[in-house]
């Protein structure tokens, strides 16, 4: 089991990778990461700095309902043989603010892929259930996903990682 720092962001918004974005405390999360010595392989390359451009037309944002509902299904999903695919993915963190879901999990490499793909179809289609008038299942996240391997040091990784001061929208 290897542990993995997985982000996928909301319709519309930019993506972790992209420098038109607003993740520059990501950046600065890595980059304590990479003061302590910590391992890891991104997916994408993070910018080194983020330009905060304009909001794309039609940005999905989830409402402080939506994010405590997603939370509750993301830890019910993970459960043992509560889905077949995801089965008992070992989350250390979710956070969820109006624009991106972030997870510290362990599983195995070659699973990570599909079991996230499995969890953002399954959340999303949760979402549009509960509440159809704000959500309409294939629109609500973004393409693809953005995720770091951590290679050492897993538990101060998992500090660092749980204790980044996250502000709206980054």
């Amino acid at each position: 089991m290897q542990l993995f720092h997985v982000i996928w962001t909301t319709f519309n918004e930019y993506p972790v990778y992209d420098k038109r974005g607003s993740f520059q405390q990501l950046k600065e999360t890595n980059n304590q990461l990479i003061a302590q010595q910590i391992g890891y392989v991104c997916s994408k390359d993070l910018p080194e700095e983020y330009i905060l451009a304009s909001p794309q037309p039609g940005k999905v944002r989830l409402t402080e309902q939506a994010t405590l509902y997603l939370k509750e299904e993301i830890e019910r999903l993970c459960k043992k043989d509560a889905d077949r695919i995801i089965n008992e993915l070992d989350i250390k963190m979710i956070k969820i603010d109006e624009s991106k879901i972030e997870l510290l999990v362990y599983t195995n490499a070659n699973e990570l892929n599909q079991k996230i793909a499995r969890l953002k179809s399954r959340t999303s289609s949760l979402l549009s259930f509960k509440f159809p008038d704000t959500y309409v299942g294939k629109s609500n996240y973004g393409k693809g996903i953005w995720y770091a391997s951590i290679l050492n040091k897993e538990l101060l990784a998992i500090s660092i990682i749980k204790n980044a001061g996250y502000s709206k929208g980054q």
